[in-house]
């Protein structure tokens, strides 16, 4: 052979070489699939990725390459390695995130490459799956307000006998960063008759609304709701509002409902064998 076929066949080689090379850059470069997470500094939040085997037969060694990228010290992928999935099986990596408390707000762009079942020869190309991860700031509520009702967030039931009266226990909180004045609306609810409703605070019945409590930022006070009724199988349901001082689009409201039962007569206490009658 020539010394310039030689030199044509070397350049063509070459450049065959540089097409394939070119070719398996961009086959592995495109994104197979996209996880996102959007978390404030400090959260964490995991998320699965499910791996089918659609091959006849079993499927060995699914694996990832470690994460990298930008944010990659804030991904962890388990596990490195799914030894076997069945015929028509499938198994999961759980891909998950920790943010630190101090990390900057921003995006951040992390990715593995994952080694999934193939059939044939050669075997394909591994897949690229980006993690996106957005640190949004924190937010910080300058006003708010948060009541409680027996430990409760929202609503509480009670169940009393004719003129026994059932106590709720309220509490309100400064949710805000810094002094707030507090307004308790005035109870409210339908058809009381036959129904005594009264609001204390600590030291007295409060007798004007709004009722006004002072608080400072995270402080927490308490209020007490009594509820008798001379109906029996009757209910009646209490709603308390409470408002920011500050901010009177901040607001928060609980539930009390009562339930009047009947004294059942002839029961026997098996403690002391004393009979309740009329």
């Amino acid at each position: 052979m020539s010394n310039k076929k030689r030199y044509f066949v070397t350049v063509f080689g070459i450049l065959i070489l540089c097409l394939f090379i070119l070719a398996t850059i961009t086959a592995v470069s495109s994104v197979f699939f996209t996880v996102e997470f959007n978390l404030l500094p400090g959260e964490s939040d995991s998320k699965k990725l499910t791996v089918v085997n659609p091959l006849d037969s079993p499927a060995y060694n699914i694996s990832h390459t470690p994460v990298a990228g930008d944010g990659a010290e804030m991904v962890s992928i388990e596990p490195e390695r799914i030894d076997e999935i069945e015929v028509d099986g499938e198994d999961n990596f759980t891909i998950s995130v920790s943010i630190p408390k101090g990390q900057k707000r921003g995006n951040y762009t992390t990715y593995s490459y994952f080694f999934f079942p193939s059939e044939g020869f050669p075997p394909s190309m591994p897949e690229r799956v980006n993690i996106l991860i957005t640190v949004a700031p924190k937010i910080v509520e300058v006003y708010g307000i948060d009541l409680g009702i027996d430990g409760e967030e929202d609503v509480m039931t009670k169940d009393v006998t004719i003129n026994e009266t059932a106590s709720f226990e309220l509490t309100v909180k400064n949710t805000g960063i810094g002094l707030d004045v507090m307004q308790i609306g005035e109870p409210e609810f339908e058809d009381g008759e036959g129904w005594d409703v009264k609001l204390y605070t600590l030291k007295e019945e409060v007798s004007e609304f709004p009722c006004v409590m002072i608080l400072n930022a995270g402080e927490v006070d308490n209020l007490l709701l009594n509820v008798t009724g001379t109906m029996p199988g009757t209910n009646l349901s209490v709603e308390i509002t409470g408002r920011s001082g500050a901010n009177a689009t901040k607001a928060d409201s609980v539930r009390a409902i009562t339930f009047i039962t009947k004294k059942v007569e002839g029961a026997v206490n098996d403690s002391d064998t004393t009979e309740i009658g009329p």
